[in-house]
């Protein structure tokens, strides 16, 4: 596995990882979109969304068939 492959495949398992802890605090009392949230909530959820998206770019060297089909590429 060279670099850029291990960097997607950790970007990826680490932004799972962060969005799944979100949605699992969120359920909470702090749920994101109510007054109690934090604006580190929603820092957290868009660098773990875009760490989603990027991660298996680098790690299978393509991108998702959705955003390609999306991009009209």
């Amino acid at each position: 596995m060279d670099p850029k492959e291990a960097l997607g495949a950790a970007l990826t398992i680490i932004g799972l990882l962060i969005f799944l802890y979100i949605i699992a605090s969120g359920a909470g009392s702090g749920a994101i979109g109510s007054k109690e949230a934090t604006s580190s909530d929603a820092i957290m959820t868009i660098v773990a969304w875009f760490m989603i998206l990027i991660g298996p770019a680098l790690w299978f060297g393509e991108t998702p068939a959705v955003i390609k089909r999306k991009a009209g590429r």
